[in-house]
């Protein structure tokens, strides 16, 4: 299995799922502004959320290590004023911007060594104020975790999004405990107006760490933790508890 996915074709269909992101802009905007107004987004996708931003005055650098990403990006927010769009590595990006008030990150997982993990956050401390914010959301490996495997499944989205095409997804996904690796396997299906259907193969692993991994990964890279919190209502964990984790960082 391809440990990166095939994001080059899912950029187009990327928000296939028909969902309203709304309520997830806002929590990032919020979050946002208690830093300020010169946001940082690494591994952005298509940028959404980073036009949301742009779009209520804030100076937002995003960028994505795939360019397919970016291109489709460019096609649906390039006019926003405040938004660029960048193609970058996050594990080895150096942008000629000024020093960013808050960043933020959903997908490290897609890092599969703790080098990768610690170049990442260390080009992402450079980038940033003394003092500016970053936020890690992540899934913490534990000891408790246990291997399985799913069946395959089909997903539909909540609503069809594109006019005169019909898609849709088929998958499984399989845990394995002694690696910490979270490996899905996916099938995208189209299926247009004549009834021709086309379909790609999306292959990943997310990998996950341990909470002292991470803290060692912050440390090395320049960052205190300011909170730590178990979902985006912001109830608070206390220090070292297991599962999903929010870090709230300050750039020392």
């Amino acid at each position: 299995m391809d440990g990166l996915g095939n994001y080059a074709m899912h950029a187009r269909f990327l928000d296939w799922g028909g969902v309203d992101r709304t309520p997830e802009f806002e929590y990032w905007y919020g979050y946002a502004l208690k830093y300020g107004k010169r946001v940082l987004i690494p591994m952005c996708a298509l940028g959404e959320a980073g036009a949301y931003m742009a779009q209520r005055d804030m100076e937002v650098i995003a960028f994505d290590l795939t360019p397919e990403m970016i291109d489709e990006g460019k096609k649906r927010f390039g006019a926003v004023d405040g938004l660029t769009l960048l193609v970058g590595d996050v594990c080895d990006f150096r942008f000629d911007i000024p020093p960013a008030d808050f960043a933020y990150c959903t997908d490290f997982g897609h890092l599969h060594t703790t080098d990768d993990l610690k170049r990442a956050l260390g080009c992402i401390a450079a980038h940033l104020r003394s003092g500016g914010g970053l936020v890690v959301e992540t899934a913490l490996r534990t000891a408790s975790d246990r291997s399985y495997e799913t069946e395959e499944r089909r997903f539909e989205p909540k609503k069809q999004v594109y006019p005169g095409l019909k898609v849709w997804k088929t998958g499984r996904d399989r845990e394995d405990a002694e690696t910490g690796r979270h490996y899905i396997s996916q099938t995208f299906y189209t299926e247009d107006e004549s009834g021709d259907v086309r379909s790609f193969r999306h292959e990943f692993y997310l990998q996950s760490y341990t909470y002292g991994e991470w803290r060692g990964a912050f440390d090395e890279s320049g960052f205190d933790v300011a909170a730590e919190y178990a979902a985006r209502d912001l109830a608070t964990w206390q220090s070292g508890s297991e599962g999903f984790r929010i870090f709230e960082l300050v750039r020392r």
